[in-house]
Parts: structure tokens; sequence; C-alpha cells
């Protein structure tokens, strides 16, 4: 082989490998978590905090900064989000995202601040990664808590908390499922929202 034929080669070699190298995100799913999870534990472990409005303000301030609430909705409702007209799938996302941060609110972040959290493992294929973590506490109990995300408009955000084998997700749309099969879509919007007292999401 000739030095010129060597260096064309070597040239056309190196196009295609760039070409079909996996593109690389500027942060990372783990990366994504961490910085989620620091800043509501932040706030529950502030003894100078403003009163409980204002801590459940900026504790919902990093759940939204952290989930992508129009995939998580999506998922949750299953194959009934094709039913939806485009005013219905972005009046869903709100009802879902006001929904879902009350209630993880409430039954999950508020004991992170007594405990610690440990990252196990982190894969990302794709647009698709997933964070495993372990909540620990000082009476060494451990809660095995896995984060599935997705990458969307240039940031990861997660759709998804499995505790301990529990997906949160796959539990809504069962329950989605079972009330619209029983009821109907509008029944369950208005379920949704009177569980929150009616109220619209103000997205920070």
């Amino acid at each position: 082989m000739t030095p010129v034929l060597r260096t064309g080669l070597s040239i056309l070699i190196t196009t295609v490998a760039v070409f079909l190298a996996v593109p690389t995100h500027a942060e990372s799913p783990r990366e994504r978590v961490t910085t989620m999870l620091t800043a509501v534990t932040a706030v529950l472990q502030d003894p100078t905090a403003e009163g409980k409005v204002q801590r459940d303000q900026r504790v919902r301030e990093a759940i939204f900064a952290g989930f992508h609430f129009d995939a998580m909705a999506e998922l949750s409702l299953g194959p009934h989000w094709q039913a939806l007209t485009p005013a219905q799938r972005e009046e869903f996302v709100g009802v879902f995202g006001n929904f879902f941060e009350r209630s993880y609110n409430r039954l999950v972040l508020r004991f992170f601040g007594e405990r610690t959290t440990r990252y196990v493992d982190e894969s990302a294929t794709g647009d698709v990664g997933i964070v495993d973590t372990v909540v620990e506490s000082k009476k060494d109990e451990r809660l095995p808590v896995r984060y599935r995300l997705v990458y969307r408009r240039d940031r990861w955000g997660v759709v998804d908390v499995v505790l301990d084998g529990i997906s949160l997700t796959e539990n809504y749309r069962t329950q989605f499922d079972s009330v619209i099969r029983r009821s109907s879509y509008q029944v369950l919007v208005q379920r949704m929202k009177a569980k929150v007292g009616g109220e619209e999401v103000s997205r920070p």
C-alpha cells in the first residue's frame, strides 16, 4: 500500500469513526440525580429555612428541574395518551406534574433529610439512563431506589422512580387505566385536581 493510499484510508476510517460515534451529553444521568437530591436535602436539612410554604416551593423547584414530566405523564397514561388532543395532553402534563410533585414530596422526599444516598451504579444507552442508589439511615436501614431517565431538550430528566422494586410510573399507569376504563379520562383528571386541592401547576 502506497503512503498516499495509506493516508487516504486513515482519513476515511477516522471520518467514519467520528460519524458513527455515540453522541455524548454534557451532563450524565447521575449528575442530574445528584443535583436534584442535593438541592432537596439542602432544604430539608437547613435549620434556617423559611416557613413550610417557602420550603415546599424550593423542593418543588428541585423536583421540576430534575424530572421530565411530559415524558412521565405519557408513560403513566400508556395507550390512553394517543387518544388525547394536543390541548388535553398539555393540560394533563400540568396536572400530572402537580399531582406527582405533591405525592413524591410527602411520601418520599420527607425522609431524605435524615438519611444519606449512596450511589451504586449508572448506565446510559443512547437517550435512556439508569441510576441505582441506596438510601441509608443511621439505624442501618436500606432502601434501594432506581431512577430512570431520558434525555430530552438538551438535558437528562427523571421519568420513573423505582422504590424497592416498585415502579411509581407503572403504579400510576395501572391506577389511571383502571379509572379511565371504569369511568373516563375526564373523571381521572377531576380526581387528580381534587387530590391537590384543584390548584394549577405553577412551574418554577
